[in-house]
């Protein structure tokens, strides 16, 4: 969603933590203009980003005119949870913004994002470069017991699904489909 706004995404397209924090913009329905960088080469990050993120990671969430600035996915997503992003933007247009009374779906989505975090990315890193697949596939077995669908957590879209998208796609075109028959992941198909 590119438009006259007061927030800025700057990001590279092929970076999947970039594209679990566009996928939460998309869902949120939250108004913002993308700015692409490119990570490498003689055209890299230009120096208005490195003064934007001195740590030079993508992506970068600029909002209310650069009032805040969010340089991580995972605290891209939690500021996109916590409700509007931008001034003036009403609560009902973002649709990931989370009820903190629903305390299972909190705790679900929480859940989800952490083992995302820290056992599936890990996890799909050590297997494509060569090893682990098989602790890979263990985990996400057991994940998929853990799918309350049609979404990861029950009837709604919500963040754990924004963080988990990029991560499991990769893994599906790597190493073939997801599915019951050949990994023991079904619902994972069927989301």
């Amino acid at each position: 969603m590119s438009s006259a706004s007061s927030t800025k995404f700057v990001t590279n397209k092929m970076c999947p933590f970039a594209q679990k924090a566009w996928i939460a913009l998309e869902v949120s329905n939250t108004p913002y203009e993308f700015k692409e960088i490119s990570l490498y080469g003689s055209n890299g990050k230009p120096d208005w980003f490195w003064k934007l993120n001195p740590l030079g990671t993508v992506p970068v969430l600029s909002c209310n005119d650069g009032a805040s600035v969010i340089p991580d996915s995972e605290l891209i997503l939690d500021y996109i949870g916590s409700g509007p992003v931008e001034i003036g933007a009403g609560a009902d247009h973002n649709k990931l913004a989370l009820d903190p009374t629903n305390v299972d779906l909190v705790d679900s989505v929480k859940m989800w994002r952490r083992r995302i975090s820290e056992k599936v990315i890990p996890l799909g890193k050590s297997a494509v470069l060569g090893g682990g697949e098989k602790d890979l596939f263990q985990l996400l077995k057991e994940l998929n017991e853990h799918v309350e669908g049609p979404y990861l957590c029950g009837d709604s879209l919500t963040l754990a699904d924004c963080a988990s998208f990029p991560f499991l796609w990769r893994i599906d075109q790597e190493f073939g489909p997801l599915t019951e028959e050949s990994h023991g992941c079904g619902k994972f198909r069927i989301w």
